[in-house]
Order: C-alpha cells, then sequence, then structure tokens
C-alpha cells in the first residue's frame, strides 16, 4: 500500500468516529430538552409554568405556579400600593395548597379571603398578608 491509499483510509475512519460523535451529541441535546417539562409544568429560564391558565384543578384542589406578573406577600411583611405595587384590581391565591383562607390586612383590616377572591387595592393601602403566605394575580 502507498501512502495516499493510508491516508485515505484514515480520513475514512475520521470521519466515521465524527459521525458518531455527532449523533451521540445530538440524540443528548434532543434527551435535555424533554426533560424540562414535568407532568403538566414547562420550565422557561429556571421558573416552573403550568400549561393551563385554570387555577384550580377538576377535583377543586388548588394548584399553583408563579407566573411573570404575580406578587408573592411574604407572611408580616407589609407592602405599600404605589411602591411596593401598583393599585389596581388583584385575585388573591393562597401560598400553600392546604390552605384555602388567608386572614390579610389591608389598611388596618384584617380579612379573611378566599383562594381565587378579589381584591381591589388603592393608592397609599398598606397590605400584609398575617396567617400565610400569599399571591396576588
Amino acid at each position: 500500500m502507498e501512502w495516499s491509499e493510508i491516508a485515505l483510509i484514515v480520513v475514512g475512519v475520521l470521519l466515521v468516529v465524527m459521525l458518531i460523535l455527532f449523533g451521540v451529541t445530538y440524540s443528548k441535546l434532543k434527551h435535555k430538552d424533554s426533560d424540562k417539562k414535568v407532568e403538566d409544568y414547562e420550565i422557561i429560564d429556571g421558573v416552573r409554568y403550568t400549561k393551563d391558565d385554570k387555577v384550580i384543578d377538576d377535583k377543586g384542589n388548588a394548584k399553583l405556579s408563579l407566573k411573570k406578573g404575580d406578587i408573592v406577600l411574604e407572611r408580616g411583611k407589609e407592602y405599600k400600593v404605589s411602591k411596593d405595587l401598583l393599585a389596581g384590581k388583584y385575585t388573591v391565591l393562597t401560598g400553600d395548597e392546604n390552605t384555602e383562607v388567608v386572614a390579610m390586612r389591608i389598611g388596618g383590616i384584617v380579612k379573611d379571603y378566599k383562594h381565587f377572591s378579589s381584591i381591589v387595592l388603592t393608592d397609599g393601602d398598606v397590605i400584609s398578608a398575617v396567617s400565610a403566605n400569599a399571591v396576588l394575580r
């Protein structure tokens, strides 16, 4: 065998190895993308989003996943409308699936709010979650 035949064989083997490595890399990347979907959730940039907008499932249980624009109210921390959040109408969601009612202080008055109830906040109100964490949507 001459050197040109040996060179062609080496180039051919290298091409086969490169094709195998490309196939393995492609299958790993394809499998990695499918790992980001978990049941009824989709992970985008490290944040979990629900695929549908329903807050209550078919059995009546609350399912909660934060969406863009949601405001999490930590228990015991006060938030002022116009400084921390904008005035307007919000939907109250409980932060715990086992809690159906959350006590909230709005303008100095403590009142119980059920999951998925609506509130209206005006400029200057001070709001805080008293009994548990809550989400304003």
